[in-house]
């Protein structure tokens, strides 16, 4: 036998490849090994995902410092882990799309009492956010790495790409749980507002306390860096949403759109 994967030559009693690692399938693919594959990716408690996410609760430094390290067969990779907490993050929007969620209910409890005007352009910039939402996650992935490193290079000697690895991780850790979070609240739109305004407090806390353990400082130390880390990125979100709010604005006010 040859392994499929990378041609390394097998006996016939092998499970696995001893070159790359492969699983070795010897069965056609039917509904019921395709679920049982799902079910091994994701829910098997001892697979990567399971690893990576209790884990990164409990002990986000061994996580961090343990990939760091070379430990890449124990987590899982934080691209790929990224990648999935912005497909969860989507399926929010496809459930908008499908109208599942009353966006435009959730954008007039939002809104308030503000003027035809003002809400028109609080909506085009909530759907316009809501639309774009993982491409300025990403282009925001930069953002938070320059925070991390001028706020806890003193810490550890970490290197840019050491950084992004932490962010990454505790990004995605902290996007996962909270569109679990909103998803879980998608029936009632005063409980999906209320958890949707939360998902800032809660990546907050998170990030706080993970930076803590990763960077080993004690309380007083961590919620200064944590409180300044996000003033500094509240500050440069306002600063895109007044540019975004003032191109609406312009092109409404000169019939543009």
């Amino acid at each position: 036998m040859q392994c499929i994967n990378c041609s390394n030559e097998l006996s016939n009693n092998q499970k696995f490849c001893s070159e790359c690692g492969g699983k070795i399938i010897r069965k056609r693919i039917t509904f019921k090994n395709l679920f049982e594959d799902i079910l091994d990716k994701f829910f098997n408690i001892d697979n990567k995902f399971y690893q990576t996410f209790t884990k990164l609760f409990k002990q986000p430094q061994e996580v961090v410092e343990g990939y760091i390290n070379g430990m890449r067969t124990k987590y899982f990779n934080p691209i790929p882990y990224f990648a999935f907490s912005l497909t969860l993050a989507g399926l929010y929007f496809y459930l908008v799309q499908k109208g599942v969620i009353d966006y435009n209910e959730l954008i007039n409890y939002s809104s308030g009492s503000q003027g035809e005007m003002d809400q028109e352009i609080t909506q085009k910039v909530n759907k316009f956010t809501l639309e774009y939402s993982n491409i300025m996650t990403i282009l925001f992935i930069p953002i938070y790495v320059l925070f991390s490193k001028l706020l806890f290079s003193k810490c550890k000697d970490y290197n840019w790409a050491e950084h992004y690895v932490i962010v990454l991780y505790l990004f995605s850790q902290a996007s996962i749980f909270t569109s679990i979070v909103i998803l879980l609240s998608i029936f009632n739109t005063k409980l999906l507002l209320v958890t949707t305004s939360l998902s800032f407090i809660l990546q907050f806390l998170y990030f706080a306390y993970a930076f803590k353990k990763i960077f080993d400082l004690n309380f007083k130390k961590i919620f200064l860096r944590s409180v300044l880390f996000f003033v500094l990125l509240f500050i440069f979100i306002l600063f895109i949403v007044l540019i975004a709010i003032g191109i609406v604005y312009y092109m409404k006010k000169n019939n543009l759109a």
